[in-house]
Order: structure tokens, then C-alpha cells, then sequence
């Protein structure tokens, strides 16, 4: 037999629930149970919680920092220890400015080439100033056609760059051999750098790109920059090319390069000398572990965050108009004040078409080089992060390669998609421009 009609009556209805909004109750439940899980992971990404520095691993990564270090170092047993090739003897003896962890002054610039010629083999890299047993690297490693010195002066790499050949020591390499330098950052605040979500740079770059009415990143007119996306398939944050994904990475790069110390995530540098050879220095195990890398990073992390802080000479109405004036003439369309938990910070962590004034190739590692045909080949020769500016006061000097010794030099030589800016900058009336440079120099390192 049939069932009685009231028996296929909708439980629910029999209490004077309409059909209809049953269903739209099971529609809701039905969409919370699909939005909920992303939308919790991404409220859960966006509050991710700052993992604590363990102060035992910092002590440990302190000592490391301001060891000095030499050949077969009881430091590092399994390795050589310094060398074969360095640029320094220990962490702090390049970051100090400002304190332990500072920036470096142009002493201790490191000298970095791009060999493209061809028939050859493109090539690029570091020389290194100094090396075990009186071994150097020079700039006739590089080429034949160069001076036998270790250390250029910035003076005539920019001469070089600039084709002009009046100072003391001219410098006038073949065709398709460049040189540049590089300045050492300071590493304040690198903790917060490191926990940026890589959605807020992206963020950002999108953002550039939607208020210049999607224009590319290799166009110089506007400031559109890029992120760097890594072969590891991360986007890079550290670095003056951007070239370093983590902190874990820039220490463990920059203890191989600079000091000559192999470690797990990079092999010390082969001297030029062997690769010209096509033949390798003896072999030896790690120079650091893990570990001491670890203690190393956590060092840095544990470095407070640079300040803002009025000095003797700049008041409060400076100050402020100064940083209105920031805003308004386009400083912070790229040196961004605020990106994820990095408030102050003052960088979009981008890359930036700067000009052909400031040019610059080589990296550590000799990853494959830019092919300039191809776009978004890796970081052009005129592509540069842009710097955080907090502590700028205390890092001087500015650029890439230190070339401007004051605020006020370094705003100027900006070209590229810096120029507009720039331009905006010298447009500004004296009074103007000395309270902008007022509220930079509120921009101090910690204390």
C-alpha cells in the first residue's frame, strides 16, 4: 500500500517550516562546510604567530658572529676553516656600523664581475681581496687586460661604468667584462624581513602594476617593480638582487662567500685561479654545520629592530612634514612604510629598474647568468631590491656601492624608475627639502 501523504510530508514542514527556506538553511551549511576550511587557513596564515628566538641558540650564534677565524680553526674541525679565498675574518669585522650587526663602511666593498664574451663561457662572481697564504684573487683572474689588485676602489669601478677614465688608475677591461661593487647591509630587524608572507610582496607587486595602469616591470618611467621568484620556487627577499629567499639562506651564502667557510647549504668559493685551470683545491669537509648556521641566523633574528627616533637637530614639525613630504613626492611607492608584520620598514622587498648610472652584475654562486633578451631572465644588471630604509641614519653610505656618501646624494643619483621621485625631490624648496631629509634621519638603528 501507498503510504498516507502526511507520511511523505518533510519532518521539518510538519512544524511549519517552509520547504523553501529548509533548503536554504542546507544551501549555507552546505557552503560554510566548502568556505570554512580555506577561509580558516587564510586567516590562520595572515596571524601567524612570530616563532621566539631561543636565547641559548643567539649566545651561541653571537660567539660564532664575532669569532675570527682562521686557517684549520678549531671552530670548524671537519673543514679548513677561513679560506682558501675571504674577504674578511669574521661577521662583525663588515657589519658594525651602528652596532654589532650594522652596515659597513667602503672599506669593506666587495669587488663582484660578469664576463660575457663571445665564443666563451659566461661567467661571474667574486673576487676575493684575500686568501690563505698570501693567495689573492685580482682583477686579471678576471681578465688579462685588467690590473693585478685585489681591491678597486669604488672610484674606479664607477669611473669604468661611467666610461670616464680620468682618475688616477683607470680601469678599461674588453668588452663584455663588467665590475661592480656591493656595500654591506646592515641586518636589524631581519627577524621580521623573514617572517613577511610571500602574499603581501606578491601583494604588493600586483598593486604597483594596477595604479600605473599595468605597466611593465622593465618599463623605467613608472615604479612597477617585480618579486624574484628562485628556482627553489620561493620568492626573494634578501639580498641586494633580491637573490636570497630566508635568513637561513643569506647567512649560510655569505659565510661561504665572504669568509670562505663551507657549510651545508653552500660549498666555500673554488679560487678563479683552479676554475680558469679547470681544476680543484684539495677537498675537506664542512666548515660549519648546521647547527653553527642555525646559531648563526638566530644571532641575527635577535637583533632588535632599527627605530624611529627625532636626533638633536631635527624637531617634531620637521619630522612630520618630512614624512608627509615622503609620501607625496613618491618615495613611498617603493621604499613602502609598512609590508606584513615589517611596520617601519620602509621597502616593498621588490626589484626596480634603477637606471643605467647604477648598474651592477656578479652574484655569489655563479648561478646561471641574466640573458638581457629575455625578460624577467633573473635580476638585470639595473635591477636593485629596494633597500628598508629603517636605521638609514645610522648606514651610511648609501646604494648599492656606497657610492652616495649622504641622504640627500642618494636621492639624487636615483634614475631609473627612482628618477620621477628624484625629480620631484629637486623640485622642492630648500625648507621642503631639509624636512624630508629631517624625518629620515629619525630613522635610526636600535639602541
Amino acid at each position: 500500500m501507498r503510504a498516507p501523504h502526511s507520511a511523505l510530508v518533510d519532518p521539518i514542514a510538519r512544524k511549519g517550516i517552509p520547504m523553501n527556506r529548509t533548503y536554504r538553511i542546507w544551501y549555507l551549511l552546505a557552503l560554510l562546510f566548502v568556505l570554512v576550511p580555506p577561509g580558516a587557513r587564510l586567516l590562520w596564515w595572515q596571524r601567524t604567530k612570530s616563532v621566539a628566538v631561543d636565547p641559548a641558540q643567539a649566545q651561541a650564534g653571537e660567539v660564532l658572529f664575532n669569532h675570527e677565524w682562521k686557517p684549520q680553526d678549531p671552530l670548524s674541525p671537519d673543514g679548513d676553516g677561513l679560506g682558501p679565498v675571504f674577504n674578511a675574518t669574521s661577521c662583525v669585522a663588515c657589519h658594525n656600523q651602528g652596532g654589532v650587526g650594522g652596515a659597513g663602511g667602503l672599506e669593506h666593498n666587495v669587488t663582484t664581475f660578469t664576463v660575457r664574451i663571445p665564443g666563451q663561457t659566461p661567467r661571474q662572481g667574486v673576487v676575493h681581496a684575500d686568501g690563505v697564504g698570501g693567495f689573492r684573487e685580482t682583477l686579471r683572474d678576471v681578465s688579462p687586460d685588467l690590473p693585478a689588485i685585489s681591491r678597486p676602489t669604488l672610484e674606479q669601478i664607477v669611473n669604468m661604468q661611467s666610461r670616464n677614465n680620468h682618475c688616477s688608475a683607470p680601469l678599461t677591461p674588453q668588452r663584455g667584462v663588467h665590475l661592480s661593487q656591493r656595500n654591506t647591509p646592515a641586518l636589524f630587524g631581519v627577524k621580521l624581513i623573514d617572517e613577511i608572507p610571500e602574499r603581501d610582496i606578491l601583494a604588493g607587486a600586483k598593486s604597483q602594476k594596477l595604479k600605473w595602469g599595468m605597466a611593465p616591470s622593465v618599463d623605467e618611467d613608472v615604479p612597477v617593480g617585480r618579486a624574484l621568484h628562485l628556482a627553489n620556487g620561493r620568492i626573494g627577499r634578501f639580498g641586494w638582487k633580491a637573490q636570497m629567499a630566508s635568513l637561513s639562506d643569506f647567512v649560510q651564502a655569505a659565510c661561504a662567500n665572504e669568509l670562505g667557510l663551507s657549510n651545508p647549504g653552500q660549498p666555500q668559493p673554488t679560487p678563479i685561479y683552479y676554475k680558469e685551470k679547470q681544476t680543484a683545491p684539495k677537498s675537506y669537509g664542512l666548515d660549519l654545520t648546521a647547527e653553527q648556521c642555525d646559531q648563526i641566523a638566530a644571532f641575527c633574528a635577535s637583533l632588535a629592530k632599527p627605530v624611529e627616533r627625532l636626533p638633536k637637530d631635527v624637531s617634531e614639525e620637521q619630522a612630520v612634514a618630512g614624512r608627509t613630504l615622503f609620501s607625496r613626492i613618491g618615495c613611498a611607492d617603493c621604499h613602502t612604510p609598512k609590508l606584513g608584520p615589517a611596520d617601519g620598514i620602509y621597502s616593498d622587498l621588490l626589484l626596480h629598474q634603477m637606471g643605467q648610472e647604477l648598474v651592477g652584475g656578479g652574484s655569489y654562486g655563479e648561478p646561471p647568468i641574466p640573458d638581457p633578451d629575455v625578460p624577467d631572465d633573473g635580476p638585470s644588471p639595473s635591477e636593485w631590491r629596494t633597500p628598508p630604509l629603517w636605521g638609514v641614519a645610522d648606514s651610511a653610505p648609501y646604494l648599492h656601492d656606497g657610492r652616495a656618501a649622504t641622504l640627500d646624494e642618494a636621492i639624487r643619483m636615483h634614475g631609473g624608475q627612482g628618477q620621477r621621485a628624484a625629480r620631484h625631490f629637486a623640485a622642492l624648496n630648500r625648507n621642503e627639502q631639509a624636512d624630508l631629509l629631517g624625518f629620515l634621519k629619525t630613522l635610526r638603528a636600535p639602541q
